[in-house]
């Protein structure tokens, strides 16, 4: 994949992140795929054991952007299990028999139920795959799964007693990777269960990082779009890549595209943040044109630049227009009527030519932080059990008045107008950009 490409055009390459989960029955491997991409209905448990097909494709309804194939775990009386595995890495990693990036396989985790007691911790199937995975770059991590059971083996010093058996575990599997003369593969012990469950997030972004490191292209984007628990993983895709469309039309070098307008460019970055949280029900909410009249209303402010403190969100005017758009599914009246969007600006973000001058940055550049901060507070919403993903108008209000509490619009606003005059006209070079939003970001504790 070109390092330049928008993310509707990374999706379009590749719809959806392939990963396959190799283990023995009960080794919680259900439980944990349904964690990280916040599903309940991509059942690996739905085979019988020693029944599952390693090509078929496992998919939820509630999260598109994942397939999972799943592999019985290499039992010693099952000596022909690896060699249905070894296949199958073969033929989807091998870019002559698998051309396009969307088919072949993304990443691995071999999942091991920790052991409690002296438990042998691999056989020699689980070697054999940790060794073709080394030889085939496959991105792959060794997750130790129902570790609150070790835990909870102990009555004092549990973490501490547990740790110290986990530290055996570890040494098993340094010695089997000098025995097989490979590196360390990674590795994270990991519980689902509540008061259990901190690593689950160090274990995605874990992933992330070996599948960036050791596949070339964008897979990495489609890792951090379909898992559903790590929030910089979201964002860091939104500055990666939900603003590659903005330089690119600011130098004019879209093909067969002549002058864009203003609002032509914040439509389509709107489009690629959006599409970087992976939401339910975002053609109605996030992706309406209701949603694209709130943050024009946030951002109306930065066309000028008269003063350097922007006026504050008006909370009351958000809640009306939320509750009219929760309350119809028909034509509303005209967002200016309802929020004060002040016809000047309307016209003008309606009717401006896109070009590099400092009103147009200032409005860039909030519109892409100001949506971001308030992706992140609905993110969180979304991840409640209740929710499963979907997003409504209730939890955007809910989102925007998080935003207003937790970081103050007004500050990030004065921040962009300084950011603007202090650098003028900002450089082309997407990396000067996408450093200005993370800036942005930072400062104000997102990332």
């Amino acid at each position: 994949m070109h390092p330049d490409l928008t993310v509707e055009e990374i999706i379009n390459e590749c719809q959806r992140f392939r990963i396959l989960s190799v283990g023995r029955a009960g080794a919680g491997k259900s439980s944990l795929i349904n964690c990280v991409f916040n599903v309940n209905d991509a059942k690996v448990s739905r085979f019988e054991p020693g029944e599952a097909d390693i090509y078929s494709e496992i998919t939820s309804e509630t999260n598109t952007r994942f397939v999972l194939h799943d592999s019985k775990g290499f039992e010693p009386s099952k000596k022909d299990t690896f060699d249905v595995v070894r296949e199958f890495i073969l033929k989807k990693t091998d870019s002559k028999l698998e051309p396009e990036l969307k088919d072949r396989l993304h990443a691995a985790w071999l999942c091991i139920r920790t052991p409690t007691h002296g438990a042998r911790l691999l056989e020699a199937g689980d070697e054999q795959f940790l060794k073709l995975a080394h030889e085939r770059q496959i991105p792959v991590v060794v997750v130790f799964t129902n570790y609150d059971r070790l835990v909870r083996m102990y009555t004092e010093n549990r973490e501490k007693a547990a740790q110290s058996v986990f530290d055996v575990h570890v040494k098993s599997l340094q010695d089997a990777a000098d025995r097989l003369r490979i590196e360390m593969p990674k590795y994270i012990n990991v519980s689902v269960k509540g008061g259990y469950s901190d690593n689950i997030v160090p274990l995605v972004s874990m992933t992330q990082k070996i599948v960036k490191d050791r596949l070339e292209g964008d897979a990495w984007i489609m890792w951090s779009i379909a898992q559903m628990v790590s929030l910089p993983l979201k964002i860091e895709a939104c500055v990666d890549k939900g603003i590659n469309y903005y330089p690119r039309a600011l130098t004019g070098s879209i093909p067969g595209v002549g002058k864009l307008l203003l609002r032509e460019c914040l439509l389509k970055v709107h489009q690629d943040i959006i599409a970087c949280w992976n939401l339910r029900n975002t053609e109605t909410v996030v992706n309406g044109d209701n949603f694209k009249h709130l943050m024009l209303y946030v951002i109306q402010d930065m066309q000028s630049n008269s003063h350097t403190r922007s006026s504050p969100v008006d909370i009351e005017k958000i809640s009306n227009f939320v509750t009219l758009c929760a309350a119809v599914t028909s034509a509303i009246a005209p967002p200016v009527a309802i929020l004060g969007l002040t016809f000047f600006f309307v016209s003008w973000i309606s009717n401006a030519v896109l070009d590099n001058t400092p009103a147009v940055q200032r409005v860039l550049i909030a519109y892409t932080v100001d949506l971001i901060m308030v992706l992140q507070e609905l993110f969180k919403i979304t991840l409640q059990p209740k929710s499963h993903g979907s997003v409504s108008w209730p939890d955007l209000q809910e989102a925007f008045e998080a935003y207003q509490r937790t970081t103050s619009q007004r500050t990030v606003h004065s921040a962009v107008s300084d950011l603007v005059e202090k650098r003028g006209q900002l450089s082309m070079d997407l990396t000067v950009i996408r450093e200005s939003v993370k800036e942005m970001l930072e400062q104000y504790r997102v990332i």
